[in-house]
């Protein structure tokens, strides 16, 4: 048997520090209307010494939750997307799990990136369309970055903050939730967003005065040709697999790289901007956490509502592209 399989509470943890582009700006030696210009990010958000990976993603969990009107002894699987986690291993998910002290739940790590909570979203779909005994998934996205950046070096640290989202995935009606998906990648690319430090190529004692293997290395022409190329072809393939057109689609949620590129992303698909959300401007971009906290502020001020069909479609380092077709639920 096959169930229908979709979201039925979001949630979204944003730290309380603001960086400004004025702050900003005096230490990577650009002025802040160039940022504007450049990003459309007006702020990005930073952790605090004392904010960790997995307190940010336990405070998003707890919102889905409790969006979500479950227990959370409901949770069967906890699927963590981050890249940023406390440690190499084990995995971030175990460690939410725990502070959430769920009982023994199936839990695992996801890296796709910027692609993280698309890639986990579908994951937890299939897996709840093919199982007799999963019923509520978990699935969260932490994105603690502000610890890898050179906030001197300016091709990088103008874009990134932190952030976390989560999403409770479950059974729901026939004919709602998951409609259709598509990932694609290409690796040729593979190098042209990094961080090197801390890979079993380059473990972090070995390589402690080479800093610039311990941080964020980015192209930004290379994401630019990157996302226009590749990410409209995967939004395609997505719709076709889902058998609808664009016009189909009532609403767009993309990952956040910048404000500037949704923006020329709406154009090139020749679909209006008032049919995505846009929180780069405010967040900056928070890497596998920006798209679920783009759906949930968009789900809490009502852009998104019961059959509505929405696009989540994100890209990631590597590169991953990656899309998931829904029909809203609640």
């Amino acid at each position: 048997m096959i169930n229908a399989s979709g979201i039925i509470g979001t949630g979204a943890y944003l730290p309380s520090k603001k960086l400004n582009n004025l702050e900003l700006g005096k230490i990577c030696k650009v002025s802040p209307k160039e940022i504007l210009k450049k990003t459309g990010i007006k702020f990005r958000r930073i952790a605090q010494e004392n904010e960790t990976a997995s307190s940010m993603g336990y405070n998003a969990s707890i919102q889905a939750i409790k969006n979500s009107k479950i227990n959370k002894s409901d949770i069967d699987m906890v699927i963590c997307c981050s890249f940023s986690g406390e440690y190499i291993y084990p995995a971030l998910a175990c460690k939410i799990s725990q502070l959430l002290n769920l009982n023994e739940p199936g839990c695992f790590d996801v890296m796709a990136n910027c692609t993280g909570f698309q890639t986990g979203l579908d994951i937890a779909f299939e897996k709840i369309k093919t199982s007799n005994h999963i019923d509520k998934i978990l699935v969260v996205a932490v994105a603690m970055q502000s610890r890898y950046i050179d906030w001197r070096d300016k091709n990088s640290a103008i874009y990134f903050g932190d952030g976390a989202s989560a999403a409770i995935i479950s059974k729901v009606s026939k004919n709602f939730g998951h409609l259709g998906s598509s990932l694609i990648s290409n690796t040729k690319v593979y190098d042209a967003v990094r961080m090197r430090g801390g890979g079993s190529s380059f473990v972090t004692s070995n390589y402690l005065k080479k800093k610039n293997n311990q941080k964020y290395e980015i192209s930004g022409l290379e994401v630019w040709k990157q996302v226009v190329t590749n990410q409209p072809k995967n939004i395609r393939l997505a719709l076709k697999n889902a058998r609808l057109k664009s016009t189909d689609i009532d609403y767009f949620i993309f990952h956040q790289a910048n404000y500037n590129l949704i923006k020329f992303l709406m154009h090139r698909l020749e679909i209006p901007i008032n049919k995505t959300f846009i929180t780069a401007n405010k967040y900056g971009n928070t890497a596998d956490a920006s798209i679920g906290i783009t759906l949930h502020e968009a789900v809490k001020k009502k852009k998104i509502k019961k059959n509505d069909i929405v696009l989540i479609s994100g890209v990631g380092a590597g590169f991953i592209f990656g899309t998931t077709i829904v029909k809203w639920s609640y």
